[in-house]
């Protein structure tokens, strides 16, 4: 597998403080045979201007005009791969850093499983040495979303069996070419939160397993580029995006049931425990908004 191709797809957003060490993570990997197809989607900081100044042929960079999104963004990346010929595509965020075995890592975890999507184990920035995922799956009980196994223990190799999942964040995920003509592309109405979730749950019933292989690891500055969880904007995607979640694929009733425990879960969080009235006021704003939304998932023909 040493001559296949891996397009990089990353999608920028005021990531100037990130990209240093993400381009020095990349330009010392061992398997070689890559191109970085990023996508920047109008940031306002020196972003692009530290893009225009990349020195490296691998990397190409597309200017957004406007902010389109985590999921658009991802897709446009996507699909310049594809074209390009690329064997794999990995969705890689650039508030990562790694070793310069991660991406013959990934490859060989999926030769030797015969794997189509594969995800590492991914330590958090701080406190080091901490899982922020060590496998993770679906939980019917919390709405059906994904969960994180491990998340926010010390890794003393509790998390090294090789295994297969059904949710993943794609901050870090592999992908065989040919799985998104079966699948389709990301759901942009999310714009960001949950299209991972949207993918992983198309995979899984689709009967495509993802392999998590540990001997890849990866350290994600989480929430690097949206202000983490307490951020207003975090908590009105998340909000909005998961009743659009648990609509489009379970049904409307299903958001329904869900819409009243979700708004006591957010007054407790964010009203009662960490006083942030912001974010509270902008998860009532966000729940209340899904209804708008309708499903924008690109298909492709077959490749």
């Amino acid at each position: 597998m040493a001559t296949d191709k891996i397009g990089i797809v990353t999608v920028t957003y005021n990531s100037a403080g990130f990209l240093a060490e993400f381009e020095q993570s990349l330009r010392g990997q061992m398997h070689a045979n890559w191109t970085v197809y990023c996508i920047d989607n109008a940031s306002a900081d020196a972003t692009p201007a530290l893009l225009g100044a990349m020195d490296d042929p691998r990397w190409r960079i597309t200017l957004n005009e406007i902010n389109t999104g985590v999921a658009a963004g991802n897709n446009q990346g996507i699909l310049q791969a594809l074209q390009d010929g690329c064997d794999w595509v990995l969705l890689l965020n650039n508030d990562t850093s790694f070793d310069p075995r991660f991406l013959e890592q990934l490859l060989e975890g999926c030769r030797s499983r015969q794997w189509r999507v594969a995800v590492p184990k991914i330590h958090f920035d701080e406190p080091k040495g901490h899982i922020w995922y060590g496998g993770g799956g679906f939980n019917p009980r919390r709405g059906h979303t994904g969960f994180h196994t491990g998340i926010g223990e010390p890794d003393e190799g509790q998390f090294d069996a090789v295994k297969t999942v059904t949710y993943s964040p794609t901050c870090a995920m592999i992908v065989a070419r040919d799985i998104f003509s079966e699948v389709g592309l990301m759901d942009e109405s999310y714009f960001v939160y949950f299209d991972d979730t949207d993918f992983c749950l198309r995979l899984e019933r689709a009967g495509i397993q993802i392999g998590y292989w540990p001997e890849a690891t990866l350290i994600h500055k989480v929430g690097g580029s949206t202000g983490g969880g307490a951020s207003s904007f975090t908590a009105k995607m998340t909000s909005r995006n998961r009743l659009y979640y648990l609509r489009k694929h379970f049904g409307t009733l299903a958001a329904l049931a869900w819409l009243p425990v979700f708004l006591v879960y957010y007054f407790v969080e964010h009203g009662l425990l960490k006083r942030n009235l912001a974010a509270l006021k902008a998860s009532f704003k966000g729940t209340f908004s899904y209804f708008a939304m309708r499903p924008h998932e690109p298909r492709l023909d077959p490749l």
